[in-house]
């Protein structure tokens, strides 16, 4: 594994403070971003490039700044940056203050991309939906299926508290010529599965049984967030054979209400179950 370029934390904490929103920054972990492709599944020729939007495919917290780590195989994919560098910046985040570029830090390693960028306008911040960086990758020249993720290192970000109410979902990409990997040929890759919380509705538990699949050994952590978004119980991270995996949660005494269960491995991915508490 490569070692991931992040930019220094008193640095980053710096520029995050040229914009602070108390108030704002308060009412940012009562909502989800949902980051995504703007599109689930792409095609590429072998040997051909590929451009990913990366979206906030949903209403989100107001944010004024994000790290992002992206994860792929470098024996699939080939970091090819856009030119100039500023066109990966996403419209999302050009748009909200046109006068005044934002800071913007790039790190392309050979299986990941991290990057940093802030809005630097006293005072202004974003909300999904909306595109907020672009990649562009070049294809190997062997047919197969390969994806792109998100790493633990993304992070949203509002006048300089952490934003942590986030799920992903990796982007599937083809390799092949039309029709070539339709049928006999390499499955898309298989992703982390959070199977539905039973029972459900509850009632009064003090314990929620939580069961998910691996397609491949793993570090993961399971958190139960509440209408809000905020985190109220959870196992912390721990690594994970392949196959069938089954955990148990303590919970403290809940109010009734709509809760998601959320699955996230160490490789980006989540998966999320929804949960309803009753009286």
């Amino acid at each position: 594994m490569s070692a991931r370029v992040r930019l220094p934390r008193l640095v980053r904490a710096h520029l995050l403070a040229l914009a602070t929103f108390g108030a704002m920054a308060a009412s940012a972990h009562a909502a989800r971003f949902t980051l995504a492709g703007s599109a689930d599944t792409l095609s590429v020729a072998p040997g051909g490039t590929v451009t990913l939007d990366l979206v906030l495919r949903t209403a989100s917290p107001s944010f004024n700044a994000f790290d992002l780590d992206v994860r792929f195989d470098p024996s699939r994919l080939t970091s090819s940056p856009l030119s100039p560098l500023n066109s990966q910046r996403g419209v999302l985040m050009t748009s909200a203050c046109p006068t005044n570029s934002p800071f913007h830090v790039f790190a392309p390693t050979t299986d990941s991309l991290v990057c940093t960028l802030v809005i630097l306008c006293n005072g202004i911040s974003v909300t999904g939906p909306g595109t907020i960086y672009r990649v562009q990758f070049t294809a190997g020249t062997t047919e197969a299926w390969t994806k792109v993720s998100f790493g633990r290192g993304t992070t949203f970000y509002m006048g300089g508290p952490q934003v942590d109410t986030l799920e992903t979902k990796p982007i599937l990409i083809r390799i092949g010529s039309p029709g070539v990997l339709d049928v006999g040929s390499p499955r898309p890759p298989a992703a982390p599965a959070l199977d539905p919380v039973v029972p459900n509705p509850g009632r009064g538990s003090r314990v929620l049984g939580a069961s998910f699949r691996l397609p491949h050994a793993d570090s993961a952590e399971l958190s139960l967030l509440d209408p809000q978004g905020r985190r109220v119980a959870g196992l912390p991270r721990t690594t994970y054979a392949a196959g069938a995996q089954r955990a148990a949660l303590d919970l403290p005494r809940l109010a009734p209400g709509r809760y998601t269960l959320v699955l996230r491995t160490g490789a980006g991915e989540t998966s999320s179950r929804p949960w309803v508490v009753l009286r």
